[in-house]
């Protein structure tokens, strides 16, 4: 579980390869191997498996990683450097699907954590984050020059508040889940707030979600 603050989503992964290693980690596609498979067999795969040889990996869901990670391994693929998904993201739904080995119901998959939000990280003592930092909507419509960072964010707090994030931002001891998320995210868009960055909009991983269908964050 994400839980305690321990937040790992898939740009963290790469930012921890980065620290430990001081250098960029290899393209995906070299990662990949299969027995008499040539680097275009490997980017062919890669494609037919929905995986963006050449797009960036951080504007991805995480979900849609996994999804993608466990189809190239269905294909008869494995990793050179032992990565394994499901074994760091545990709760994400398509790892929790393949343990299980059948699909989530509805209410299973509310229940998972979202850990795409930043409104509803915990803030852990002395990790340099603030409450500031974590305002994740803004007006819509609103100026998105670093100038009005500050208005924007005052503006929005409340309204987070009211909503159903944590006073104050991080004071929780794990994110939100899936359901609770989308209810809250939902509220924000009813006040005519819109998301900082729209990759932390639940309806675009899980659809099917209560209250997500032909809302207006499954558009864009």
């Amino acid at each position: 579980m994400f839980r305690n603050g321990q937040i790992i989503t898939f740009p963290a992964l790469v930012a921890t390869v980065l620290l430990l290693t001081g250098c960029p980690p290899s393209a995906e596609f070299t990662q990949w191997q299969r027995t008499s498979t040539s680097v275009d067999g490997v980017k062919a795969a890669m494609a037919e498996c929905g995986n963006p040889v050449e797009r960036s990996l951080d504007r991805i869901p995480t979900n849609e990683r996994v999804l993608q990670f466990q189809c190239m391994q269905r294909l008869g693929f494995t990793r050179k450097d032992g990565f394994e998904f499901c074994e760091v993201m545990s709760d994400v739904p398509a790892c929790v699907e393949e343990r299980n080995g059948h699909p989530l119901g509805l209410s299973q998959l509310e229940a998972l954590p979202f850990e795409a939000d930043e409104g509803f990280y915990p803030i852990k003592p002395d990790s340099g984050r603030y409450e500031n930092m974590q305002v994740s909507w803004r007006k819509a419509g609103a100026s998105h020059h670093f100038s009005m960072q500050h208005a924007n964010n005052q503006e929005a707090l409340p309204v987070m508040y009211a909503c159903g994030y944590p006073k104050p931002l991080g004071s929780n001891l794990e994110v939100a889940s899936i359901g609770r998320t989308a209810k809250v995210q939902r509220c924000m868009i009813d006040h005519g707030f819109e998301p900082k960055d729209k990759m932390m909009l639940v309806c675009r991983p899980y659809p099917t979600v209560t209250g997500c269908k032909n809302n207006v964050e499954n558009s864009g």
